[in-house]
C-alpha cells in the first residue's frame, strides 16, 4: 500500500500470500559498516511490513527504468522485445527477480541458465506458458551458447516458438552486462537502532540486543506479543485466518540468533538464519574437504523444494521449521 501511495504502481498485488511473485521487489541493506558489505535479495512486497525495511534500499520495477523517462533497463527491454509478456501483470515481479539474478552478483559473474530458471521459482504466469519468458531471460546466461547448440541439433526434441527470435536478437545486439543501481552512501552509514512504533491497532518493536528482546517478552509474555521475522506466516494468519496480533516483536537484528557454524558432530543453525543464508553456507561447507559433503548436498537439494526464492530470502529457520509452520 505504501508504494501505491507514492504512485509506484508497478508492483502488482496478486495472491496477497507471497505465492505468485507479482509484487516482487529488491531489498538491499548494509550488513557490515566496517567492510561495506551489501546484501541484496528479492522479497514479496505483499508480505513486507514498512517497518521491516528500515535502513534498507527498496527498488521497485520503476526504479530500474521507465518509458516515461526513456531509460528502460536492459532486463526490461529484452523481455519486451523478445515477447516475454502478454497481459503483463506478472512482468514487474519477473523483471525484479531477473535483475537480481543477472546484475547483483558480487563477483560480476553472469548466471547460468539453471540459475535463471531457479530464480523464477516464486513466479506464476497464466498467459505465456513461461517459454517466451525463459527464452528472453536465458539470453543473459553465460552458457547460452550451449542452449543454442541443443536447440539447433537435428536430434533435439526441444522446440521453441521464440527461439529464432532469441538467436536473431543475440546476433544483432551486443550489449554490456546489465548495470546495477548503486546503493545509497547514506544507507552505508546507517546504524540500526531500537524501534517502537505504536498505531491505533498495532504496536511494532524491533529490539537490537538479546537482553532487550528478553525484556520485551518478560513484559509481554505469551499471547501478549508475537515474535516476527520474515512475516511469511504471521501475515497469512492476519489476512486469511483473521488472527489479530496487536503487538509484534521483530527479531531480525538479534546477533545471537544469527549463529551458523559447524562442529565435528553437528551443524549449529540459529533461529534467525534465513534459508538462503543456510543454503549459501552449505555450498561453502560442501567444498571443504570433510565427510559432510553428502549431508550438505542432501540439505541443499531439499532447500530447493522448500517454498520459493523470495520466501527463502526472508523466512527464518526458527519461524518456519522449528515452529512447524504450515505456511
Amino acid at each position: 500500500m505504501f508504494t501505491v501511495e507514492l504512485n509506484l504502481t508497478g508492483s502488482k498485488l496478486g495472491c496477497g500470500a507471497g505465492g505468485c511473485g507479482a509484487c516482487t521487489v529488491l531489498i538491499s541493506r548494509c550488513t557490515d559498516r566496517c567492510s561495506g558489505k551489501i546484501e541484496h535479495y528479492t522479497t514479496n512486497a505483499c508480505l513486507a511490513p514498512l517497518c521491516s525495511v528500515d535502513g534498507c534500499h527498496v527498488i521497485t520495477v520503476e526504479g530500474l527504468g521507465s518509458v516515461k523517462k526513456s531509460n528502460i533497463h536492459p532486463v526490461q527491454s529484452r523481455l519486451a522485445e523478445m515477447f516475454g509478456t502478454q497481459c503483463g501483470f506478472c512482468t514487474p515481479g519477473i523483471v525484479m527477480s531477473l535483475y537480481e539474478t543477472v546484475a547483483m552478483d558480487d563477483n560480476n559473474e553472469s548466471p547460468t541458465m539453471q540459475d535463471i530458471e531457479e530464480a523464477f521459482d516464486g513466479h506464476i504466469c497464466r498467459c505465456t506458458g513461461y517459454r517466451s519468458i525463459l527464452d528472453a531471460a536465458k539470453t543473459f546466461a553465460r552458457d547460452v551458447d550451449k542452449y543454442i547448440a541443443i536447440q539447433e541439433s537435428p536430434t533435439s526434441k526441444i522446440t521453441s516458438t521464440t527461439f529464432e527470435k532469441c538467436i536473431s536478437y543475440l546476433s544483432k545486439n551486443v550489449s554490456s552486462p546489465p548495470f546495477r543501481i548503486e546503493f545509497p552512501q547514506k544507507l552505508r552509514e546507517y546504524n540500526p537502532q531500537s524501534i517502537h512504533i505504536k498505531g491505533s491497532m498495532l504496536e511494532w518493536y524491533r529490539p537490537i540486543s538479546l537482553d532487550e528482546l528478553l525484556s520485551l517478552r518478560h513484559s509481554y509474555p505469551g499471547s501478549a506479543s508475537k515474535l516476527i521475522f520474515g512475516n511469511t506466516a504471521v501475515q497469512i494468519e492476519r489476512k486469511f485466518k483473521r488472527i489479530q496480533h496487536h503487538r509484534l516483536i521483530s527479531i531480525t537484528h538479534i546477533d545471537e540468533l544469527q549463529q551458523l557454524k559447524r562442529t565435528p558432530n553437528s551443524f549449529i543453525i540459529g533461529a534467525g538464519i534465513t534459508f538462503t543464508h543456510l543454503q549459501s553456507k552449505l555450498y561453502e561447507w560442501k567444498k571443504e574437504v570433510n565427510n559432510d559433503g553428502g549431508i550438505c548436498e542432501a540439505l541443499i537439494d531439499q532447500l530447493k523444494h522448500f517454498a520459493s526464492t523470495q520466501i527463502r530470502n526472508v523466512a527464518s529457520f526458527g519461524g518456519s521449521i522449528v515452529n512447524a509452520s504450515p505456511m
